[in-house]
């Protein structure tokens, strides 16, 4: 069996869990016995964009057009910019609440977005380890070496 995309690491702190459509930021101080909890969740369109560009926009600009394609037109909805603009706007806005910065989806001008932090990790789990009601029959897995 293979390995599935369970979300990605941002810093230290936040976590992005897809098929719980959240972004979490987990706080704890070694110094007393405190945590901090804070959490966004995502409508479908705005989770399919900041996915999409966590998988394809962290080395290199993904183009406007790519992004109206595979957000919007793959899934039977009309692309606009300024529909873009405004699910960008939206998603920006609801990082910085998790201490993200604002400028962590960047518009390169005539190039397209990138994902403009450099500590971004993917995390995977392996699907051999679910418990058996978990996985889908013909389920398709990433397939990574261990």
């Amino acid at each position: 069996m293979g390995y599935r995309l369970y979300g990605f690491m941002i810093g230290d702190e936040i976590h992005f869990d897809i098929s719980n459509r959240r972004l979490y930021r987990l706080t704890g101080s070694h110094t007393d016995k405190s945590i901090a909890f804070a959490s966004i969740y995502f409508n479908e369109t705005m989770l399919r964009l900041f996915l999409y560009l966590l998988m394809n926009g962290r080395t290199k600009p993904v183009p406007k057009e790519e992004l109206f394609e595979e957000i919007w037109e793959a899934h039977n909805l009309s692309p606009s910019t300024q529909r873009l603009w405004q699910v960008l706007h939206n998603l920006n806005n609801k990082l910085s609440l998790l201490g993200l910065p604002g400028d962590f989806i960047l518009n390169i001008r005539g190039r397209g977005y990138i994902i403009n932090y450099p500590d971004v990790i993917p995390v995977y789990y392996r699907v051999s380890e679910l418990p058996a009601h978990s996985v889908k029959k013909g389920e398709k897995t990433d397939t990574l070496s261990e």
